[in-house]
């Protein structure tokens, strides 16, 4: 079993007996390793079929995830950087609104001395 394992027959009989509990513990954390990245793999398929079958089925077009999901916390510098950019999406927003209701205040000021 610990061959499978990547131990050699000369570890397995004359090595340190401790390095067979490493290498079962390193052999699990490998099939955890694997296991997680399947995981992940079937939540980008989950998410690459629902976009496919709501396309083709909803009324609207939907689509894929365009970036990779987060699997790892967010560093602090990460986590201020997330909020800047939130904080400008929400400036250009504003001010592209404010654009619009001032054209369109000039628009309805001049209809109004046309009239």
């Amino acid at each position: 079993m610990y061959i499978l394992y990547g131990m050699t027959y000369e570890q397995f009989w004359f090595g340190d007996p401790w390095m067979a509990k490493a290498y079962r513990e390193a052999h699990l954390l490998r099939r955890k390793m694997v296991n997680e990245e399947l995981w992940i793999q079937g939540l980008y398929d989950y998410h690459g079929f629902g976009a496919v079958i709501a396309t083709a089925f909803g009324k609207k077009r939907e689509e894929y995830v365009n970036k990779p999901f987060d699997i790892f916390p967010k560093t602090e510098m990460e986590k201020r950087e997330e909020k800047r950019n939130q904080k400008m999406k929400l400036i250009n927003f504003l001010s592209s609104w404010r654009k619009r209701a001032n054209a369109k205040q000039k628009q309805d000021k001049g209809a109004d001395l046309n009239a």
